[in-house]
C-alpha cells in the first residue's frame, strides 16, 4: 500500500497581522512563521505522518529553502527520491499575510516555470495518486504508468489547461471557487437547486466522484443521484493556510485505507478543522492520534 503525491512544494513565510494592510505603509511584524508548504507537499507530509508509505514528485532548488523543505519532508518519513533538485532554479516561496481577526490568509507565491521531464519514479507502485495541477506532464505520465491506481485531484482554482487531468481523475475534489469559476453558479446553502445545478455542470467535465469543499460551511458530495452535505466542524480559527491541502492529504489516506466516501469526507473535514487552530500550513498538520482524540471528544462514530 502506498501513496504518490505529484505537484508543488513551497517554502512559506507567514506574517500574522492585526490591522488592515494599507498601501504605501510600513508594518513591523514581531512574529513570523516559517515552514514547508504547497498542496502536494503538505498532503505528502500528512500521509507519511499518518503511517502511509508516501512518495512525492516535485521540484525544488538547491538552495536554503529547498534544503529546509527536503529536511521537513524526510522528518515525516516521505520518500524523497523522486524530488528533482534543480541547480538552475530558486525554490518556490510564498509570503502569507494572515488576518488575526478571522484567520483568513492572502498568499503571494512565486511558482516554478512549467517543465516537461521524466521523473524518478518511486520504487513502489502507488495505490493512490494525488495531483494538485503542478508538474502537469508528470501527472499525465502517471496515468499511463500506474493505470490501476486510484487518482485524486486537489482542484483549488479552475484552469482550462488542466482539463485533461480534471476529466481523467477518479475523484475530483474541488473548492467552491473552482466550482463557481467553471459553473458560474454560486452555491447557496439555503437553496439546494444551486447544489444540483453545480453538480450537474461539474459532471460534464468529470463523470466519476465529485466532492466540493466549502471552507467554513463544510463539504458536499454526490453519490448515485443524491447530494450529501457534511457540515464543518467547529474550530477557533487562527489561520486557514494549508487547510485545503490537509483535507486532500487526509482524503488520499482514507482512499488508501478503503474508507467509505462519507467517512472519508468527515475525516478529511475533521483534520482540516484541527489545522486552522494553529499558525502555519505544514506546522498545523495534525497527527493521526489528535484526529482520533477529536473524534472521540465529539462522539463521532467512524473508524480511523
Amino acid at each position: 500500500m502506498s501513496i504518490l503525491c505529484i505537484g508543488q512544494a513551497v517554502y512559506d513565510i507567514t506574517f500574522p497581522v492585526d490591522t488592515p494592510i494599507v498601501e504605501n505603509q510600513k508594518y513591523r511584524i514581531p512574529q513570523r512563521i516559517e515552514c514547508m508548504g504547497g498542496p502536494a507537499a503538505n498532503a505528502a507530509y500528512l500521509c507519511a505522518l499518518w503511517g502511509s508509505r508516501t512518495s512525492l514528485i516535485t521540484r525544488i532548488g538547491n538552495d536554503l529553502f529547498g534544503k529546509k523543505i527536503l529536511e521537513q519532508l524526510e522528518s515525516a518519513g516521505v520518500d524523497a527520491t523522486s524530488l528533482k533538485v534543480d541547480e538552475q532554479l530558486a525554490t518556490s516561496i510564498s509570503s502569507i499575510i494572515v488576518n488575526q481577526e478571522n484567520g483568513h490568509r492572502t498568499i503571494l507565491n512565486t511558482p516554478l516555470p512549467p517543465e516537461n521531464y521524466e521523473p524518478a519514479w518511486p520504487a513502489h507502485s502507488p495505490d493512490v495518486i494525488l495531483m494538485d495541477g503542478y508538474e502537469k506532464e508528470c501527472a499525465l505520465q502517471a496515468f499511463q504508468k500506474y493505470p490501476t491506481a486510484i487518482t485524486l485531484m486537489d482542484a483549488g482554482t479552475f484552469k482550462p489547461e488542466l482539463l485533461d487531468i480534471i476529466k481523467a481523475v477518479d475523484y475530483l475534489v474541488c473548492s467552491k471557487d473552482f466550482a463557481y469559476q467553471y459553473c458560474g453558479i454560486a452555491i447557496d446553502m439555503n437553496h439546494k437547486e444551486t447544489w444540483r445545478d453545480t453538480f450537474s455542470k461539474l459532471e460534464k467535465i468529470n463523470p466519476n466522484t465529485i466532492v466540493v469543499t466549502l471552507g467554513s460551511d463544510g463539504a458536499m458530495y454526490k453519490k448515485e443521484d443524491t447530494i450529501y452535505y457534511i457540515p464543518a466542524f467547529r474550530a477557533d480559527t487562527v489561520d486557514t493556510t494549508g487547510a485545503g491541502d490537509i483535507f486532500h492529504g487526509a482524503f488520499a489516506y482514507c482512499l488508501e485505507n478503503h474508507f467509505s466516501l462519507k467517512d472519508t469526507v468527515r475525516i478529511a473535514s475533521l483534520a482540516a478543522s484541527i489545522s486552522v487552530e494553529t499558525l502555519g500550513g505544514q506546522l498545523s498538520i495534525p497527527s493521526l492520534e489528535s484526529v482520533r482524540n477529536k473524534r472521540d471528544e465529539l462522539g463521532l462514530e467512524m473508524d480511523i
